[in-house]
C-alpha cells in the first residue's frame, strides 16, 4: 500500500474513534491491531497497538508502508458509512431500513403500536445500541397490547 494512502485512510476517510478497530494485513500474513496513529513518516507509520491474536496492548510499531497489504476495520461496517467515508449522503442501506419500527406481530388491526422512541444521535452506528433500542420498542408494544386486551376483558 503507498503512503499517501495510508495517510489518506486515517486522517481523512476512517473516523478516529474507529481507528482502534482498524487493522494492518501485512504481507507475510500477520496482522496488527492499531490502537492510535502516533505518525506518520517518509518510509512508515508509527502506531500504538498489538499484534492480532494477543492481548499484549500498548506496543510500538514502526510499519514500513510497503508491507502492507490492505487495511481491515474490524466491526461490522454499514453501505451507509462507507459511503460517508467518502463524503456522498443520503444512501440509506437495507439494514437501516430493517431497523425502523414496524407494527408488531399479533397487533389487531385497529390498534396501534406506541410510537417509538429514537434511539440517541450518538449512538446511530451502534450496533447494540440499535439492537437495544428495537428490544425495548418491542417490549413497550407487547406491554401496550396486554393492556389494552386485558382492559377490553376486564369488564364494564
Amino acid at each position: 500500500m503507498r503512503k499517501e494512502d495510508c495517510i489518506d485512510l486515517l486522517t481523512k476517510r476512517i473516523p478516529e474513534d474507529t481507528h482502534p478497530q482498524v487493522n494492518f494485513c501485512l504481507a507475510n500474513g500477520m496482522v496488527l491491531s492499531m490502537d492510535a496513529v502516533a505518525r506518520f513518516e517518509e518510509q512508515y507509520v508509527v502506531f500504538r497497538g498489538r499484534e492480532g491474536g494477543t492481548s499484549d496492548e500498548g506496543r510500538a510499531f514502526f510499519l514500513p508502508y510497503d508491507q502492507i497489504t490492505y487495511i481491515r476495520i474490524e466491526r461490522i461496517v454499514r453501505m451507509g458509512e462507507l459511503k460517508k467515508m467518502w463524503g456522498e449522503t443520503g444512501y440509506v442501506d437495507a439494514e437501516d431500513r430493517l431497523t425502523t419500527p414496524a407494527t408488531p406481530a399479533g397487533t389487531p388491526a385497529g390498534t396501534q403500536a406506541p410510537p417509538a422512541t429514537p434511539a440517541p444521535a450518538a449512538n446511530a452506528n451502534d450496533p447494540a445500541a440499535i439492537a437495544k433500542q428495537n428490544l425495548l420498542n418491542r417490549i413497550r408494544a407487547a406491554r401496550a397490547n396486554v393492556a389494552g386486551s386485558s382492559s377490553k376483558l376486564g369488564g364494564s
